[in-house]
């Protein structure tokens, strides 16, 4: 594995990928995770043109930051027998030159390629399940929600906490077999002993901003040709919500663009037309791109927002990425804290990895570089533990320190209300414990 978080310019992102190929034997897969062209002076995706020359005897696929974008080389684009007539499938796209060839850039369409990459076994997804553990740990993460896994993978972390491997309260988002499963079996009550809880039915609607696949209503503003990919037909959704719904299951719906945003809350209300029910507690996941009606029909619907202010961390403000993709204007709708806060919505927030670290998360919300969706730290601290708790049914148990909850508690090295809002950033977790035990300690 190639981590390219850190590179600071693609032609360093290259030089990794090519002192890996020469420590590989030919025909080995390179996998590379990590990279964020909105990061590098050049700002453009890798192409096959840039890795087919450092690694011509090895397949390569990278994962862009997001995980809604691949570049691949020839040699992977060959085993996985993607070719010239190669068409856009199941909603992702096919990025091809002004010639029809093939550019190595696939969006939101791994799986034309994730098929023929070899697997890890069994043993080494445990061993990794233990290492992000103590890496959640040491950040101060008690629990995460893992968005979307078949039967195999929750078999994975159901080992792990038999090993004593997994370490982290994991509220397991659902897909594919995994959702027959659920529906067949109705709905299980989650023990408190179990570190491992099945949570809700987990949807893509559309991909990302940084790969321009969330769907919006107008096009781009730095690529006008597209206004991004919607990968559910509106009626499948409909369907796929309505099903979980009329069995008893909480949905979780991947929707960033305002556009697809606009088709989740469709399909929840018809949803809650066919058969009302009160604490449904459907989701949306990440619900950036909002208007002021939407947010009223989110409240109106009691869907609770999951969303990443790490994002905004990252990519908001005068002349990111985001302000390229949307303009001055659509920016100001993106993540939209306050205002959902003041229409009483049950606000939740996540990382999603991009960073993978909470007390970020809470800087970024407390700094919002539109002011207008600044909330407060007690807010921001709300919204990762209670509210969080809330959206996976778990608010009885923990999400805050009360007599009769599960002692999740996390300690940071200093007064967070005391330091100035600009530097929250840089407090450090000092003790995390989950069921009251100590599992991380920093160093003195």
């Amino acid at each position: 594995m190639v981590l390219l978080n850190e590179t600071k310019s693609l032609e360093e992102a290259l030089k990794q990928v090519k002192k890996h190929a020469e420590e590989v034997e030919p025909g080995e897969w390179i996998v590379g995770i990590g990279w964020d062209e909105s990061k590098w002076p050049e700002n453009r995706y890798i192409t096959a043109d840039d890795l087919d020359p450092i690694a011509p005897d090895n397949p390569v696929i990278l994962s862009r930051v997001c995980g809604h974008l691949v570049s691949i080389n020839t040699a992977a684009m060959e085993a996985a027998g993607i070719t010239r007539e190669t068409q856009d499938t199941e909603g992702g796209h096919v990025d091809k030159d002004e010639f029809g060839e093939n550019t190595g850039i696939l969006r939101d369409c791994r799986h034309l390629v994730q098929s023929v990459i070899p697997q890890a076994n069994l043993e080494t997804i445990v061993d990794s399940l233990e290492l992000a553990s103590n890496y959640a740990l040491s950040l101060g993460c008690t629990g995460i929600h893992d968005a979307g896994l078949d039967n195999e993978e929750i078999k994975a972390y159901q080992e792990a906490e038999k090993q004593g491997k997994l370490k982290v309260r994991s509220h397991l988002m659902i897909r594919g077999d995994a959702v027959e499963s659920a529906i067949k079996q109705g709905i299980n009550e989650n023990s408190d002993d179990e570190l491992v809880q099945i949570g809700p039915v987990k949807q893509l609607m559309d991909g990302s901003l940084g790969a321009r696949t969330a769907a919006l209503f107008d096009p781009y503003e730095d690529e006008p040709s597209t206004s991004g990919l919607v990968l559910l037909k509106p009626e499948v959704l409909t369907e796929n919500i309505v099903k979980a719904h009329m069995a008893g299951l909480q949905t979780a719906t991947h929707a960033i663009g305002d556009l697809a945003v606009e088709y989740v809350l469709n399909s929840i209300q018809e949803a809650l037309r066919r058969q009302p029910r009160k604490n449904h507690r459907h989701r949306i996941e990440h619900c950036e791109l909002t208007s002021a009606q939407q947010i009223e029909r989110i409240k109106r619907l009691e869907i609770i927002p999951d969303m990443q202010p790490n994002f905004i961390g990252e990519w908001s403000g005068p002349g990111s990425m985001y302000n390229q993709r949307l303009g001055n204007k659509r920016e100001r709708m993106s993540n939209q804290y306050r205002a959902m806060l003041d229409e009483g919505i049950k606000l939740a927030f996540g990382s999603d990895g991009m960073p993978f670290n909470p007390i970020y998360g809470v800087w970024s919300a407390v700094n919002h570089p539109i002011r207008e969706n600044r909330i407060t730290l007690e807010e921001a601290i709300m919204c990762y533990t209670l509210n969080s708790a809330y959206a996976g049914f778990q608010e009885d148990k923990t999400g805050s320190i009360e007599k009769g909850k599960l002692a999740d508690i996390t300690v940071f090295d200093g007064d967070l209300s005391e330091a100035p809002i600009e530097e929250i950033r840089d407090h450090k977790c000092y003790m995390t414990l989950v069921n009251g035990e100590i599992l991380y300690k920093a160093e003195s």
